[in-house]
C-alpha cells in the first residue's frame, strides 16, 4: 500500500465587508461581495470517500439507520442483505473501522446504468481496516468491493463489485451468520451460536498458552490472541482463503501491509471446527500453543524456512508436555521403525505433501536437537537469522547454519539424523 504523502494546503484569506441587514433595503439584504452559492455537481472522487467514512462510523457506533442510509434503498434485495449484515456486525466488538478507496481503482460502468436505474455507476475495490476492542495493536487488513450509484439523494452503495472484483473479496466470520464472543483479559473468542462450549474450552487453553510461548520465545509480541470459530471446515477455508483444510486443525492467519517496509498485521487463529471439536484437552492445548507461537514469531516475516517455522512451533507446544520422544513424534517414530526414515531435513514442499506429518515431526525433532546440542538461545538465533520476506535459497540456508551453529547445513543434517536414530532405536 502506498504511503500517504502529506499535502500542504495554502489558505487564501479574503476580506469581506459585512453589512447588517437592517442597513439595506429588503432586496439587497445579502452579504456584500458574495454571490449565492452554486450547487456543485456530484464528484465521486470527493463524495465516495465521505460515503464510506459515514458507513464506517455507523459500524463503530452501531447506528443501523446511518449504516443503511449509505445503501441504495431501491435495490431491495441488496438493501435487505445489508440490514441482515448490520445485525450480525452489531455484536462484533469493533473499536475501529475504516474503508480506504484508491481513486485510481475507481471504474466507470456505464453499461450498468439501466440495471441500477442510475445516471452514473462506479465500481471499486476497497481496503478495509478494523480492530477489536482491547485486542488489536495493529489492524486487520481485508478486501471488499462495491458498486456505487448516483441517486437523487447523492451517491449510494448498490451492491458488491463485479464478478472479477468479488473473487478477490475476503470473507469475514460475520458474513456467515450471527456471532457471539467470549473473552478473558488477553483472549477474545469470536464464534457462532452453538459453539459456546468449544469457545470456553479454547479460552481456557489459550490463557495457559501465553506462559508456554514465553518459555520458548523471548521476542516482542502483543501477547494477546483472537481465535475465530467458524461453523465448519467450508467456512474456515473461506476465512483463510484455503482450498482444503481437511488435514488441518487450525491456521494462524495474518494480513500483510505492502510498501517500503512490509508489516504483518491483525493476527488471527482460525480453527477448523470439524476437526477441533473432537480434540481432548491435551491435544487442544498443544494445538493452541502451536498456533500462538506462530502469532508470536510472525513479525519476522515469511523468509524463515518451514523447517523452523513449523518445527519451532511444535517444539514450543510439546515442550511442556513431558512425554517421551517417541510419544510426541509418532509419525517419525513409525518411519524409523519401518525403515522409511531417510535422514533428510524436510523442505517447505514436504510440509504440504502427503508425508506432512513426518515433516512436522522432523522439524520439531530438529529444533529439539538444536536445543540439546547448542542451547535454546541458538535455536532462537537461527530462527531470527532468516527474518525478512521472500524465499530462502539453499545457499542462504547453509550460510545461516554456518553463522549460527558453526557447521554447514549438510553436517547439521547428518548429525541430527544420527541423533534421531539413536533416540528412536529399539532397546
Amino acid at each position: 500500500m502506498a504511503a500517504l504523502a502529506g499535502v500542504l494546503v495554502l489558505a487564501l484569506i479574503a476580506t469581506v465587508l459585512v453589512v447588517r441587514s437592517g442597513d439595506l433595503p429588503e432586496e439587497a439584504r445579502q452579504v456584500v461581495g458574495q454571490r449565492p452559492a452554486a450547487k456543485l455537481p456530484p464528484d465521486p472522487a470527493t463524495d465516495l470517500p465521505k460515503l464510506l467514512a459515514k458507513r464506517a462510523k455507523a459500524i463503530v457506533d452501531r447506528d443501523r439507520a446511518a449504516f443503511l442510509a449509505t445503501v441504495d434503498r431501491r435495490q431491495k434485495t441488496y438493501y435487505r442483505r445489508q440490514a441482515t449484515l448490520f445485525s450480525r456486525m452489531r455484536t462484533v466488538p469493533f473499536s475501529d473501522f475504516d474503508y480506504r478507496l484508491d481513486l485510481g481503482d475507481l471504474e466507470s460502468a456505464g453499461r450498468l446504468r439501466r440495471h441500477y436505474r442510475a445516471g452514473q455507476v462506479r465500481l471499486a475495490p476497497v481496503q478495509v481496516r478494523y480492530k477489536f476492542t482491547g485486542q488489536d495493536a495493529s489492524p486487520v487488513l481485508a478486501r471488499e468491493s462495491f458498486t456505487f450509484v448516483l441517486t437523487g439523494s447523492g451517491w449510494r452503495i448498490a451492491g458488491p463489485g463485479d464478478s472479477q472484483m468479488r473473487r478477490r473479496d475476503d470473507a469475514e466470520i460475520w458474513d456467515s451468520g450471527q456471532v457471539r464472543t467470549a473473552r478473558s483479559a488477553r483472549t477474545l473468542i469470536v464464534h457462532h451460536p452453538g459453539h459456546d462450549d468449544l469457545a470456553q474450552r479454547l479460552l481456557q487453553v489459550a490463557d495457559r498458552a501465553y506462559a508456554q510461548v514465553d518459555a520458548a520465545w523471548t521476542g516482542r509480541w502483543e501477547r494477546k490472541a483472537v481465535i475465530l470459530i467458524p461453523h465448519d471446515q467450508d467456512e474456515a477455508e473461506r476465512l483463510v482463503g484455503a482450498r482444503n483444510l481437511s488435514r488441518v486443525a487450525a491456521v494462524a492467519s495474518s494480513s500483510v501491509e505492502s510498501g517500503a517496509a512490509e508489516r504483518v498485521l491483525g493476527n488471527r487463529i482460525v480453527v477448523n471446527t470439524d476437526n477441533v471439536v473432537r480434540y481432548n484437552p491435551l491435544n487442544l492445548q498443544i494445538l493452541v500453543t502451536h498456533e500462538m507461537t506462530h502469532v508470536a514469531t510472525r513479525t519476522l516475516g515469511d523468509a524463515v524456512p518451514l523447517l523452523l517455522v513449523e518445527g519451532f512451533a511444535d517444539w514450543a507446544a510439546l515442550k511442556p508436555v513431558g512425554l517421551p520422544f517417541e510419544a510426541t513424534r509418532p509419525a517419525l517414530d513409525a518411519a524409523v521403525d519401518n525403515r522409511r526414515f531417510d535422514g533428510d531435513l524436510p523442505t517447505d514442499l514436504d510440509f504440504r505433501g502427503p508425508e506432512a506429518a513426518v515433516a512436522y515431526d522432523k522439524g520439531s525433532a530438529f529444533c529439539l536437537w538444536v536445543v540439546n546440542t547448542y542451547g535454546a538461545g541458538k535455536l532462537q538465533a537461527l530462527y531470527r537469522k532468516f527474518r525478512g520476506s521472500g524465499e530462502t535459497s539453499d545457499d542462504e540456508l547453509d550460510r545461516g547454519f554456518r553463522s549460527v551453529l558453526g557447521v554447514s547445513r549438510e553436517t547439521a543434517e547428518r548429525r541430527w539424523a544420527a541423533w534421531v536414530s539413536d533416540q528412536l532405536r529399539d532397546p
